[in-house]
C-alpha cells in the first residue's frame, strides 16, 4: 500500500482504526418508539407443538417396525450405511416421542408474531391459515419463500377473534385443512 494514500481503515493522522461514535447519538433518555395507533397486539401462551401419550405398546411397535425394516433393507441390499440410517432415524423417532413439549408465551403485533425469543416478521408471509383439528387449534402462516416451512402457532379458543382480527389487519386470510403429513402423524400419535 503506498504510504502517501489513505488507508481504508485508519484516517490520515491516526495510528488506530477505531471508529468514531456518532456525531449525533441518539439522547439516552428519549422514550422508546409507540407502535402506529389503531396497531393491537395480542399474547397468549400455548404449548410449543401437540403431544399425545404414547403407551409402553407404542415404543414397542416402533423398535419392531425399525428393528424388522433396517433387517429387511441389510437382505436386499447388504449396505451396512442405509441400515444404520434407519436405526438412527428409529432412536431420534423415539427421543423426540419422549420429550414434552414446552410452554411458550406468543406475542403477535403489526411487527410480527414472538414465539418465545424468535420473531417472525408479518413481511415474510403471504397468508394466513386457521386450522382446526380434533386437539387445539392453530395458526398457519404462509411464508413467501419457496422452501420455508410454515409457522404454527397452537392458541386456545377464546384467542381466536383476537388474534385472527390482528393478523386480518396485515395478512389475507386463507382456508386450509391440516397437511397430509399433519393427518398422519396424528394417527401415528407422533
Amino acid at each position: 500500500m503506498d504510504p502517501e494514500e489513505d488507508d481504508f481503515y485508519k484516517k490520515r493522522g491516526t495510528g488506530t482504526a477505531v471508529a468514531e461514535p456518532p456525531t449525533n447519538p441518539l439522547p439516552s433518555s428519549a422514550p422508546p418508539s409507540k407502535p402506529p395507533s389503531g396497531s393491537s397486539s395480542v399474547t397468549w401462551t400455548a404449548s410449543e407443538y401437540l403431544h399425545h401419550d404414547k403407551g409402553f405398546i407404542w415404543y414397542v411397535l416402533l423398535l419392531l417396525a425399525t428393528v424388522v425394516l433396517a433387517a429387511a433393507v441389510y437382505f436386499l441390499t447388504k449396505d451396512y450405511f442405509a441400515t444404520g440410517a434407519i436405526v438412527a432415524v428409529g432412536i431420534i423417532i423415539g427421543i423426540y416421542a419422549v420429550r414434552k413439549p414446552g410452554q411458550i408465551t406468543y406475542e403477535l403485533s403489526g411487527d410480527g408474531l414472538r414465539a418465545g425469543q424468535k420473531m417472525h416478521p408479518l413481511d415474510q408471509f403471504k397468508s394466513f391459515s386457521v386450522i382446526r383439528s380434533e386437539g387445539p387449534s392453530y395458526i398457519s402462516l404462509l411464508p413467501l419463500k419457496k422452501f420455508m416451512p410454515p409457522v404454527d402457532a397452537y392458541f386456545s379458543a377464546q384467542d381466536e377473534e383476537k388474534i385472527t382480527d390482528v393478523l386480518g389487519q396485515h395478512l389475507p386470510y386463507d382456508e386450509k385443512q391440516a397437511s397430509g403429513v399433519d393427518r398422519l402423524s396424528r394417527k401415528l400419535r407422533l
